[in-house]
């Protein structure tokens, strides 16, 4: 008898979910045939059955979460009746997500309102009186003009000074109130209650972020960077090369030479001692519908700017697909979150478990400084280093981003 089992695909990883089985209990299988696919903290991938014959016992059904190690299913030749458990079935997402039907109810129920409110208050003629400004009445009165006969111009079909002013002693036909126009009320989004559960990924999200920054004591140096000199050169780059290299790329192969020069940076902390790595891993913060992954640039030290770009979007291309391997998102050893492209200039990113430091990037944006004297108008962009104090002081951190600074600011240092 053969078994499914779900398999660790990370040193972090303790729990899977079954997305869907691709065979049911009965049905015949052969061996390197997918079985069902699940879902890790990082990727989406098939399993295989390692054994030809009959999908006997389904052990977790779509949806359901399952241990490290936990029997998924047995093959066998099919003399077993098979048998499904309940207990770890998922609940239906469609039952979670019923209390909806009361808020698009009373949603319905305050458009009605609000046309009866706006269709209330529409009429220029209110109880038999003409609506008409303090100021129009008193014109009317002194020209002998009857208000009943004047088009209203104002608000609602309001007469107003200048309506009555304009007849001079002839009158215009009236409006009647099914020839006022009513305004359009817009129809406001209907909200739906649901609980959406958690996936794998964000399971793991939260539970870094919650080893992160409680034990870790972080702390955060910002630098204001003058970048008119490395946009010219990410420019240059791209003519040459054709490589559409972005200014992370450029930032990335900085910090990866800074490293170099700075090892309690790319260092870990542990109970005992502090680990200083000996190659340069650098993390790569990518988003994706289910949240926040790490794709890594190994030995980024040793790479240029256009191998770096590519490696980020082929990276970055399998992160959103959930088709990254372990190896492409553990082992890191600094991490890089660039929120630029969003416009956000300046924030403080969450330290990535196990390194000692995480830098935040900011979008560059035109400034004006004071050269010489004059002022002049420079690119500038802001970076933020978060520190575990732990492993790197104030004076360790600031000699960093020194250095950092030169490589930024004299961009020609990255290509030699």
């Amino acid at each position: 008898m053969g078994e499914i089992i779900m398999p660790k695909m990370g040193d972090a990883m303790t729990e899977g979910r079954v997305v869907r089985w691709h065979k049911k209990a009965g049905d015949k299988v052969a061996k390197g045939e997918a079985v069902l696919e699940i879902e890790t903290d990082k990727v989406n991938l098939d399993l295989e059955a390692e054994e030809s014959g009959i999908l006997e016992e389904v052990a977790y059904e779509d949806g359901a979460m399952a241990p490290v190690g936990a029997v998924l299913a047995t093959i066998g030749t099919g003399d077993k009746k098979a048998k499904k458990p309940a207990a770890v079935a998922a609940a239906p997402v469609a039952e979670e997500a019923a209390p909806a039907a009361p808020a698009k109810k009373a949603a319905s129920e305050f458009s009605v309102h609000e046309r009866k409110t706006a269709e209330q208050q529409a009429p220029a003629i209110a109880a038999g009186r003409r609506r008409a400004s303090p100021l129009a009445r008193r014109i009317a009165e002194q020209k002998g003009v009857d208000l009943s006969m004047i088009a209203g111009s104002g608000p609602g079909g309001r007469v107003v000074a200048a309506d009555v002013e304009s007849v001079g002693g002839q009158p215009r036909p009236v409006a009647t109130p099914a020839q006022v126009s009513l305004p359009v009320v817009p129809s406001l989004p209907v909200l739906e209650s649901k609980v959406v559960p958690l996936t794998a990924m964000r399971r793991t999200i939260a539970k870094r972020l919650g080893e992160s920054i409680g034990p870790i004591p972080h702390f955060f140096l910002t630098v204001d960077l003058d970048v008119t000199k490395l946009l010219e050169q990410r420019a240059q780059v791209i003519e040459i090369t054709g490589v559409k290299a972005s200014l992370n790329d450029f930032v990335v192969r900085a910090a990866a030479l800074a490293l170099r020069s700075h090892p309690l940076v790319n260092s870990s902390f542990g109970d005992e001692a502090i680990t200083q790595h000996g190659e340069v891993h650098v993390g790569i913060a990518v988003a994706t519908p289910e949240g926040l992954i790490t794709p890594v640039i190994r030995n980024a030290d040793r790479k240029s700017v256009t191998a770096i770009a590519s490696e980020v979007r082929m990276l970055a291309e399998k992160a959103r697909s959930r088709k990254l391997m372990p190896d492409e998102y553990q082992g890191s050893t600094f991490t890089i979150s660039n929120l630029g492209m969003f416009g956000i200039e300046e924030f403080t990113a969450i330290i990535n478990p196990p390194n000692a430091a995480i830098l935040a990037v900011g979008a560059a944006t035109q400034q004006p400084v004071v050269e010489s004297g004059q002022i002049v108008v420079r690119d500038r962009m802001k970076i933020t280093m978060s520190c575990d104090h732990r492993v790197v002081d104030g004076a360790v951190g600031a000699e960093f981003l020194r250095t950092l600074r030169q490589y930024i600011e004299q961009p020609l240092r990255l290509l030699l």
